[in-house]
């Protein structure tokens, strides 16, 4: 066991080992034992015997005094002594100088040793974390610079928590409040880290007011490394969170990392509850308070904070581009590009995704420059007109350069394919704009996402959810918060029409697998593009890509039921249609109409039976559209013998009921008749 830093009176060495998986947890250790004693006269023996008898008591005194200086440590921070302590005893092991003759007496100790980190110099770093909330002022902009400055601090940020507007505590009268935390590491011992951050606070504009009134900025240290701290300045954990549903929220989404169990489970036994934080979580009604008024898990976008949970948000698609495979060349030109904006605004779009370099297969790549140069003119003209007021501009770019100058021009969020694949500049480059980030699945880039190597998954939903967290772990790592990161599996990219139908059907399954990484990702919005893509085609036999909205929207019912949070369509009109009417208002009275219906066919039905009543569904909308019944049959059939279990009767028979609803807003907009749906029972 190595040691850093050591004193010894009497025959023992008090010791300060650092901690090692190997090496036992022990304050004193034996030294080598000393030389054969020399033969003295009987008369000095009895004269040594009082000096030993005085020794004794002396050293009796001075470990007594020990153990008690040791009790007081392990009160002050669990075994971890602050650096001034440590001098203390230094101190204290200098000044007391006791006979070498002492008797031997070995201190056994149960409690943690001093780290390494207690020490000072050469410091370990320390697992913690940090809660962040703000309700006067400029609440993102505060975070941000809240964050800045605790990384010239020394605190190394690793996680972030989603973002909530929570309503006040204590004090009701005041502003909402938006909270978060942060993960991350320090060097800093626990009031060094609480000065630091007492700073940062006054530096922003925190002055000393009403107890829990409104603040511009208030950092919290929840944890710090495996440590219980009670100090008259310190509590940690932090002795309200159990009661504060704006704290727990944060916290739990910085939990559930895989790759630090050690450290997570030290944590849930600090927790007052045996279940850990989870179980505190629980106990306060956990997500399903989550979108109430109390407390909302929101998107900061430009000047506003998207609730996407209540409601599904239709992005608009505007190619600039003379080979996009759906409109390319339509809206190359300015004027054709702002009636185009104008169309997509007054159909109900949220948001205006600008796209000036094809990503289809094969198709040639431009450089920023040439980008640019389609880009620029047509968002001067689309920011300058009076439809764009409070609407948002997304761009789809890979380029950092491409990046920087949309958002300089008056663009709220960047859509990139590649998920800093082709370009990981852009990834420093959001984290500097501040906005939000769209990162996709996709292996590879355009030219070669369809290759035969590419297109190799085991379980599909598992590989694209642990390629997209890398993605966000990038992402964090260069300074995107996770509350400003968007998830999109990436449907037509890297994927044939089977994994795009797994992964339409599984995007809760997809969630899952990235909560059991960290459950804060699982918790940011996904964005879901199947619009006119070439699976479509493939089922429905239509070559002509403007003629696949319909499967679009069908598709975009089942993505919507599934957890997709946005809808990237071309066709606005039918995409909004679909995600307020069809899913949104008329669902939920078909649901519980026939609430018992539903309950007892997923009691009777098996999966597969389930899956084959949503895919006869799914034959009569494409059988309307001129396919061949008997085509489309066989294609799902031959897809249900080997569906995966992901594809659970709920989902479904929910999607039946579901579908069902969206072909009578088709009907009533006077798209088509009424589909014949046939209910396939177990043989």
């Amino acid at each position: 066991m190595r040691c850093d830093r050591s004193f010894a009176f009497a025959d023992y060495q008090i010791l300060f080992p650092v901690h090692s998986a190997s090496a036992p947890r022990e304050f004193f250790r034996r030294p080598p034992p000393p030389p054969a004693p020399i033969p003295i006269h009987p008369a000095s023996a009895r004269a040594s015997r009082g000096r030993k008898s005085r020794s004794f008591r002396c050293f009796r005194r001075i470990l007594e005094t020990f153990r008690k200086m040791y009790s007081v440590a392990k009160n002050y921070c669990g075994g971890g002594l602050a650096a001034s302590d440590a001098l203390s005893v230094s101190a204290l092991g200098r000044s007391l100088k006791p006979s070498r003759k002492a008797s031997r007496h070995v201190v056994p100790c149960r409690a943690r040793s001093f780290t390494q980190c207690s020490l000072g110099g050469g410091s370990a770093d320390q697992e913690i974390v940090i809660a962040l909330g703000s309700n006067v002022g400029d609440r993102i902009s505060t975070f941000d610079r809240a964050l800045r400055m605790m990384k010239n601090s020394g605190v190394n940020i690793t996680r972030h928590a989603c973002l909530y507007e929570t309503s006040p505590a204590y004090v009701t009268d005041q502003p909402r409040f938006l909270n978060s935390a942060v993960r991350g590491t320090t060097k800093l011992e626990p009031h060094e880290l609480l000065k630091k951050l007492k700073e940062i606070e006054k530096d922003i504009g925190r002055t000393d007011g009403i107890r829990y009134g409104p603040r511009p900025i208030d950092l919290d240290i929840l944890l710090y490394g495996k440590s219980h701290i009670s100090t008259e300045n310190l509590t940690v954990p932090h002795e309200r969170i159990h009661e504060r549903p704006f704290v727990l929220a944060p916290l739990v989404d910085l939990l559930g990392s895989s790759t630090d169990d050690n450290v997570e489970k030290s944590w849930h036994s600090l927790a007052k509850c045996t279940g850990g934080f989870f179980e505190s979580w629980d106990k306060l009604g956990g997500e399903s308070i989550i979108g109430t008024e109390g407390i909302k898990r929101v998107l900061p976008v430009g000047n506003c904070l998207l609730d996407w949970s209540e409601r599904t948000l239709v992005m608009g698609v505007l190619n600039l581009t003379p080979d996009s495979f759906s409109d390319g060349g339509k809206f190359q030109e300015v004027e054709a590009a702002i009636a185009q904006t104008k169309l997509l605004i007054s159909e109900g779009a949220d948001i205006i995704d600008i796209g000036a370099q094809s990503t289809r297969p094969l198709a040639r790549r431009l450089s920023a420059d040439e980008e640019l140069e389609r880009l620029v003119p047509v968002l001067d003209a689309i920011t300058g007109i009076p439809e764009m007021e409070g609407k948002l501009l997304s761009v789809d770019t890979f380029y950092a350069e491409v990046a920087a100058e949309a958002v300089k021009r008056g663009v709220h969020i960047v859509n990139d394919v590649s998920g800093g694949q082709i370009d990981p500049r852009i990834l420093e480059v959001v984290a500097e704009l501040g906005v939000p980030y769209v990162t996709m699945h996709m292996r590879g880039d355009p030219s070669t996402m369809q290759s035969e190597q590419n297109l190799l998954y085991g379980d599909v939903c598992k590989e694209v959810a642990s390629e997209l967290y890398k993605r966000v772990r990038q992402a964090e790592l260069s300074g995107i918060p996770l509350w400003r990161i968007v998830l999109d599996p990436g449907i037509g990219f890297s994927k044939n029409s089977k994994h795009n139908l797994e992964v339409i059907m599984g995007l809760e399954s997809i969630r899952t697998e990235i909560g059991k990484m960290s459950l804060g990702a699982s918790h940011v919005p996904i964005l879901l593009g199947p619009s006119r893509k070439r699976f479509l085609g493939e089922i429905c036999n239509r070559v002509n890509p403007t003629e696949r909205d319909a499967a679009t929207m069908v598709v975009a019912t089942a993505g919507i039921l599934n957890g997709a949070n946005i809808v990237r369509v071309h066709n606005v009109k039918y995409g909004v249609d679909t995600a307020k009417n069809g899913v949104h208002s008329l669902c939920p009275a078909i649901w519980s109409k026939h609430r018992k219906w539903l309950m007892m066919s997923m009691v009777c039905l098996n999966p597969v039976a389930c899956q084959v009543v949503f895919f006869h569904y799914l034959v009569g909308c494409f059988k309307l559209m001129g396919n061949t019944q008997e085509k489309l049959e066989s294609a799902s059939l031959a897809r249900i013998s080997k569906a995966p279990s992901s594809l659970l009767c709920f989902n479904g028979l929910i999607s039946l009921s579901f579908g069902v609803t969206q072909a009578l807003a088709w009907k009533r907009a006077g798209l088509m008749v009424r589909p014949s749906v046939q209910v396939s029972g177990q043989g």
